[in-house]
């Protein structure tokens, strides 16, 4: 009862220290581990950014996001990011956060771009943050606002010299407001173009990386086809000399494989006095070994000098 009792000790213990490595390990895994200093980010757009997304300075992980809350200030969100960073990590206050991703297929995450000031921002400031522009999201926009334009001013004039309900000078009243609308959409129109550009501007590196990484797996990819075909040629000699090989031999291997078929016959057809023999021989054993079993000293003597003995008495 004790024995049982003391296995299930040991099993017990050692069940509840692989579960706390366990949960030791996926603390590490989430970033979680050790102590850390709380800062905020401020973003107009968050998009693809989550609890728990991480935290880069220069591309080296140093930390990830907590919370992520918003607030309304005059008819726009602005998302607040409290994000953690390894304590002791001195962050310069000139620092900016950027919302990017290292690939396309990588996820969204922080990054802190380093400045140059010798002065250090301290746990719970605000850290700067650079908008960044997605492109996808600037055509649609820059889509949606000349939409907005046609159907605001060209539509209705269109539709007024169509039907012919309009005067000429009603006409004229309408230019400078479609005037006025193209320069808002030119300026719009602007702005959208230099966020793009600055976009591409920050991409290039990336883009650059990317089709780098492209050639040289090319590269490799062409190299592998080389050694794939010289591999090929070898299996065809190798198949065609084993083949020569077969076919030279061919008369001494049906020699063989005759001869093989005759000593397999051979062997059965003695198999059954080859058994017989066995068994008697096995038989013989066992009765020595019983002889000896009853009286050993019949190694020594043998079974004559008992014999003798019976006859000198």
């Amino acid at each position: 009862m004790r024995d049982s009792r003391k296995n299930y000790i040991i099993v017990g213990a050692f069940l509840l220290v692989m579960l706390v490595a366990l949960l030791s390990w996926l603390v590490m895994l989430s970033g979680r581990s050790g102590t850390t200093d709380a800062y905020y980010v401020e973003f107009e757009n968050v998009m693809g950014l989550s609890e728990g997304a991480p935290i880069l300075f220069d591309g080296y992980p140093v930390g990830l996001i907590e919370e992520i809350t918003f607030t309304r200030n005059h008819n726009h969100i602005v998302y607040r990011l409290t994000v953690s960073i390894r304590k002791g990590w001195e962050i310069p206050m000139d620092s900016q956060a950027v919302i990017t991703r290292s690939g396309f297929l990588s996820p969204v995450v922080i990054d802190l771009q380093g400045g140059r000031s010798m002065q250090m921002l301290a746990p719970g400031d605000r850290i700067s943050s650079l908008e960044t522009t997605n492109f996808l999201t600037a055509m649609s926009s820059m889509a949606s606002q000349f939409g907005e334009l046609t159907d605001t001013s060209i539509k209705p004039l269109l539709d007024n010299l169509i039907k012919g309900t309009n005067s000429l000078d009603s006409l004229f009243n309408e230019v400078p407001g479609i005037v006025e609308g193209i320069k808002k959409l030119t300026v719009q129109t602007n702005t959208t173009m230099d966020r793009l550009n600055t976009l591409l501007n920050r991409s290039q590196g990336h883009v650059d990386s990317i089709l780098g990484d492209i050639e040289t797996a090319s590269g490799n990819i062409s190299r592998l086809t080389v050694d794939l075909a010289k591999t090929r040629k070898q299996l065809d000699v190798l198949l065609i000399s084993m083949n020569g090989l077969v076919s030279d031999n061919r008369k001494d291997l049906d020699r063989s494989i005759a001869d093989l078929h005759h000593t397999f016959e051979v062997v059965a057809s003695h198999v059954r006095e080859i058994a017989l023999n066995v068994e008697a021989t096995t038989r013989n054993l066992n009765e020595f070994t019983a002889q000896i079993r009853r009286d050993p000293g019949v190694i020594i003597r043998g079974r004559g000098g008992e014999a003798d003995m019976g006859l000198e008495e």
